[in-house]
């Protein structure tokens, strides 16, 4: 029987990307079903565009907002760096992980300045 790990592998990270993986993942199936709800509130006319703004003009609304997009995109760039690693050869694979990054990022910071934007 094998006690210790001999060889923890070239990064050194899989534990606790498998750890913010699953850390995300639980963050999501929280925070996920009740944005669903909302939206099909707003699709089938029982809740106004107005209505939802008032609803969700609040701080602990935007906390709870912002949890989920750190947790998205945290899940999306595990998951995508993963699939990066597997199966893009070695001389674009950085190139396609600084992109993701990048990208990402922005989208996460664009989408954090209008939770917090809006409203008084």
């Amino acid at each position: 029987m094998v006690k210790r790990t001999k060889d923890w592998g070239s990064a050194h990270s899989g534990l606790s990307d498998w750890y913010l993986q699953r850390a995300s993942a639980v963050i999501l199936a929280l925070l996920l079903p009740w944005v669903f709800v909302l939206l099909w509130a707003v699709a089938l006319d029982g809740l106004s565009q107005q209505a939802l703004f008032a609803l969700l003009d609040s701080l602990i609304v935007r906390i709870m907002h912002t949890l989920l997009i750190l947790a998205l995109t945290t899940h999306a760039y595990l998951g995508l760096k993963i699939m990066i690693e597997d199966y893009v050869h070695t001389g674009i694979r950085v190139l396609l992980m600084g992109i993701m990054l990048v990208s990402m990022s922005l989208f996460a910071i664009w989408w954090l300045a209008l939770i917090w934007a809006w409203g008084g």
